[in-house]
C-alpha cells in the first residue's frame, strides 16, 4: 500500500489515520486515502504486516528491510540506550530538585531571603524549558547522538562547577548549566521511545521514563538530606558529579544514533492478493487480513530473514560515530516548524496537563524545608528529606498507571472495538490522577496551614506525587497522534510546560505568603481537577478533531 508522505497526509493526525489504516478492512483503507492522501491502492506494494511474535499484535510502525534500522535493533540494545537516556533524565532532575533540603541552610549560609533562595529551583526549571527549543532543532538536524554526548558533557561540568563553587551566584550560575545541558532529556527522551519501540510499547516505555523523570525530584532529595546533614551541600554536587560523569561514558559508548528515514526503506514483504489500480473495493478484498492491535484470524507472517535484510551492518566502532550527516530540511526550518503545531488540540490539552503536574510537584517541593526545618517540627535536612519515600512511591503508582496500564487498556479497548486503536482510548485512565491529585493537595495544603502531625503532609505528597500518570499519558498520547513529527510535538509539551511551570513556580512562594497553604492548595486541587474533566471532551471528539484539522490547518509544510 502506498502512502504520501506525511506533509501530504496533513501533519500528525495522517500518522493516526495510517495506524488505523492498519487495522481495518481494505475497502476503509481505500476510503482513508482518497480522503487525506488522494492515492489509490497499489498492487505492488499491499504489505502482509508483520505481526509481534505468537500475538495477534500488529509491529507499528512496520520495520524496514534496512539491517541497520532502529527497530530491528536486538532488545538488550534497545533497552541499554533507553536505560542511559532515562538515567541522564534522572540525574538532571534529581540534581536540581535535589537541593530543596538545603534551600533553608543555603538561605542562612548566603545571607538570602527565601524569595532569593528558591532562583536556585526556579532559573534551572526555566532553563530546562528554555533549552529543549534548541536540542530538538540540533537533534532533528545533525542526529540525536551528538546532541546526547554534548549534552552530558555539559551538564558534568556544571556539578563539578557547582561542586567548587564559591558564592550564590556561582553556584546559580553553574546549576543553570546543568539545567541547560540536561534539558536535552526533556524532549528527546521521550523522543527516542518512538525511535526504538513499538506503539505497544510506548506506553510502558514512557511509564518506566517517566519514574527515572519524576523519580529524580523524590528519591534524590532523600539521598541529598542525609548527604548535606553528614558532608556538606557540596559533597552532594560531588556525588551528582560522580554519577553524571560515568552516565556520560556510558552515553558515549553505548547510545547509537536512532534517527531513521522510514519514508526510503519499505517492508518488501508482500501480500499475495492484488487489486487493479484505481479500482472500487473489491468484495473479495474484504478477506484480506485485518492487522490490528487486537485480533486475527491469520497467523503471523514470519519475520524477515538476514538474506532478505538490506545495507551492511555497521560495526561497533562505526555506530560510535558522531556523524550521520544531516538533515535534507534546513535547520531554521527544523527550529521553526514545532511552534506551528500549538494550533492541534492534543498538543495543547498535553502541555497544559504536563504543565499543571509539574508545577504543583516542584511547588510542593520547593517549599517542604521552609514548613519542615522552622519551628514547630524544627526537623533536620535528613528528616525532611523522608518526605520522599511516600513521593517515590506515589510516583511508581502513576507511572504504572500512566504506562503498562495504559498499554494494556488500549490493547483491550481495540479487541473490543473491531480491533481500531484510537490515540484517545488511553483519555480513560485520567481518572485515577484526576481523584488522588487533587485529595493529595488538599491534605497537604491543610496539614501545613494548620500544622497538623506530619503523617498528614506525607499521605497527601505521596497522592499528589502521582501526577506523573498525567503527565505520562499525556505525552503517550502526542506520540500516538503526531508520530511522524513527534520530537517537535514532545518539544513544545515539554518547553512550554516548563515555561509555565516556571512562571507558576515564580509567584508560588509570595501566593503562599499572602494567601497561606490552605487557600493555595486548595485552589490548586480544584484547577487540576477541572482540567482532568477537559480529557472528556477530547475523548469523544479528539479523533474528529484531528480529522479537521488535517484538512483544515496544514501547517507544516517545508
Amino acid at each position: 500500500m502506498r502512502f504520501r508522505s506525511f506533509a501530504e497526509l496533513g501533519q500528525g493526525e495522517g500518522t493516526v489515520q495510517l495506524i488505523e489504516s492498519m487495522c481495518t478492512s481494505s475497502r476503509k483503507v481505500h476510503a482513508l486515502q482518497v480522503t487525506y492522501s488522494g492515492s489509490d491502492l497499489d498492487a505492488a506494494n499491499v504489505v502482509h504486516n508483520l505481526h509481534l511474535r505468537g500475538t495477534d499484535v500488529v509491529l507499528v510502525p512496520q520495520p524496514s528491510n534496512d539491517i541497520n534500522d532502529p527497530l530491528r535493533w536486538p532488545k538488550w540494545k534497545k533497552h541499554v540506550a533507553f536505560l542511559n537516556v532515562a538515567f541522564f533524565a534522572f540525574m538532571v532532575t534529581g540534581y536540581v530538585g535535589g537541593f530543596a533540603p538545603a534551600l533553608y541552610l543555603l538561605g542562612i549560609e548566603f545571607q538570602k531571603s527565601q524569595t532569593e533562595t528558591i532562583n536556585l529551583i526556579l532559573w534551572p526549571l526555566l532553563l530546562s524549558g528554555l533549552g529543549n527549543f534548541f536540542w530538538v532543532p540540533a537533534a532533528e538536524y545533525v542526529g540525536k547522538r551528538p546532541v546526547f554526548v554534548v549534552a552530558s558533557l555539559i551538564t558534568f561540568l556544571g556539578m563539578v562547577g557547582s561542586a567548587v563553587s564559591k558564592d550564590f551566584h556561582t553556584l546559580l550560575a553553574c546549576r543553570i548549566l546543568v539545567s541547560g545541558g540536561g534539558s536535552a532529556t526533556e524532549a528527546l527522551g521521550a523522543a527516542i521511545i518512538n525511535d526504538i519501540f513499538f506503539l505497544h510499547e510506548r506506553g510502558s516505555k514512557m511509564g518506566l521514563y517517566i519514574i527515572f523523570l519524576y523519580g529524580g525530584n523524590s528519591l534524590m532529595p532523600l539521598i541529598s538530606g542525609f548527604v548535606i546533614d553528614g558532608a556538606g551541600w557540596r559533597w552532594f554536587c560531588w556525588l551528582c558529579a560522580i554519577l553524571s560523569g560515568i552516565n556520560f561514558l556510558a552515553i558515549f559508548f553505548f547510545v547509537e544514533e536512532t534517527r531513521f528515514d522510514r519514508t526510503t526503506t519499505p517492508l518488501t514483504v508482500q501480500n499475495s492478493h492484488a487489486v487493479p489500480e484505481k479500482s472500487s473495493p473489491d468484495p473479495q478484498m474484504e478477506q484480506l487480513e485485518k492487522p490490528e492491535l487486537c485480533t486475527t484470524e491469520e497467523a503471523s507472517p514470519p519475520a524477515v530473514s538476514d538474506s532478505q535484510l538490506t545495507g551492511v551492518k555497521k560495526t561497533y566502532i562505526q555506530g560510535l560515530s558522531l556523524w550521520s550527516g544531516v538533515s535534507e530540511i534546513s535547520f531554521f526550518s527544523h527550529f521553526m516548524r514545532p511552534y506551528l503545531m500549538i494550533v492541534y488540540p492534543a498538543i495543547i490539552w498535553a502541555m497544559i496537563t504536563y504543565s499543571l503536574a509539574l508545577a504543583w510537584q516542584i511547588s510542593s517541593n520547593t517549599v517542604t524545608s521552609f514548613i519542615f526545618q522552622p519551628p514547630p517540627y524544627s526537623w533536620s535536612p535528613s528528616l525532611n528529606g523522608l518526605i520522599n519515600i511516600p513521593a517515590m512511591i506515589g510516583n511508581l503508582v502513576g507511572a504504572y498507571v500512566g504506562g503498562h496500564l495504559t498499554d494494556q487498556w488500549a490493547r483491550r479497548w481495540a479487541r473490543q472495538h473491531d480491533g481500531i486503536f484510537i490515540a484517545e482510548s488511553r483519555l480513560v485512565l485520567l481518572i485515577v490522577p484526576g481523584l488522588l491529585v487533587p485529595t493529595g493537595l488538599l491534605m497537604f495544603g491543610f496539614g501545613a496551614e494548620r500544622q497538623l502531625h506530619w503523617i498528614v503532609m506525607f499521605i497527601g505528597y505521596g497522592l499528589l506525587a502521582s501526577c506523573n500518570a498525567a503527565a505520562s499519558i499525556g505525552m503517550t498520547y502526542v506520540m500516538d497522534s503526531y508520530y511522524e513529527v513527534a520530537a517537535e510535538g514532545l518539544l513544545l509539551v515539554n518547553g512550554l510546560k516548563n515555561l509555565i511551570a516556571w512562571a507558576f513556580t515564580y509567584g508560588f512562594i509570595p501566593w503562599t505568603e499572602t494567601s497561606g497553604y490552605a487557600r493555595v492548595f486548595g485552589t490548586m486541587a480544584a484547577l487540576f481537577f477541572v482540567w482532568m474533566l477537559a480529557a472528556v471532551p477530547m475523548y469523544f471528539y479528539g479523533k474528529a478533531w484531528r480529522d479537521w484539522t488535517a484538512r483544515k490547518m496544514k501547517v507544516i509544510f517545508w
